[in-house]
């Protein structure tokens, strides 16, 4: 999957559709070898950790990118 990047949100492009998604539904839905293009540059996902709160009770995504 390739996203774009406009500012604080990132847009889903399938060459038909587009889907403008936040945040939060972009660390649910990216993936290891997704593509995210900005205007200056292409970025490569290679990571996506999840790690648990202190609470216990959530999750932190973090993904890698470069």
């Amino acid at each position: 999957m390739e996203y774009q990047s406009n500012g604080t949100t990132l847009q889903s492009d399938d060459g038909v559709n587009t889907t403008v998604i936040d945040w939060d539904e972009f660390r649910k839905s990216a993936r290891v070898g997704d593509t995210i293009r900005e205007p200056s540059r292409t970025l490569r996902i290679y990571d996506k950790v999840y790690e648990l709160t202190a609470s216990g009770q959530h999750f932190v995504v973090h993904i890698y990118a470069q």
